[in-house]
């Protein structure tokens, strides 16, 4: 089952020209999966770096950008899991114009869990890979 978090498009994700720059796009993505984690894994991402020591970059990225996004925009970002590994996960985010459900852009992410500590990839931990599990479309 997919999550979705809605996001404002504010004044300095925008360029000269109105339109939001595509590394922000990114960020909406990394917001949308920080909201799935609190939503969904029991713990916030912030909390699973502080006290599990543990965090999930990107190591690989597909993106496509359909429609512009533009300032005042809102967005429904749409987070699921497709796949789950031993120590990675891909993640499938859609970007859609609330005002339409027009899709604007879409990106499939392999991240890796991964020990802050160490910066090696650890496996996924239990109760997360169910939470994973859970929102395979």
């Amino acid at each position: 089952m997919s999550f979705s978090a809605r996001i404002i498009v504010r004044f300095a994700d925008a360029d000269a020209a109105g339109l939001v720059y595509y590394p922000v796009v990114f960020h909406y993505f990394h917001v949308a999966m920080e909201e799935f984690f609190a939503a969904r894994c029991g713990t916030t991402y912030a909390r699973l770096m502080h006290d599990q020591r543990i965090g999930f970059p990107t190591v690989n990225v597909k993106a496509e950008f359909f429609v512009p996004i533009l300032y005042g925009d809102e967005i429904d970002v749409e987070v699921f899991v497709s796949r789950v590994g031993t120590s990675s996960a891909t993640f499938e985010y859609a970007a859609r114009r609330a005002s339409d459900n027009l899709i604007c852009a879409r990106s499939t992410q392999v991240q890796v869990s991964m020990n802050l500590d160490t910066r090696r990839p650890v496996s996924i931990p239990d109760v997360l890979r169910r939470a994973f599990d859970e929102s395979v479309d």
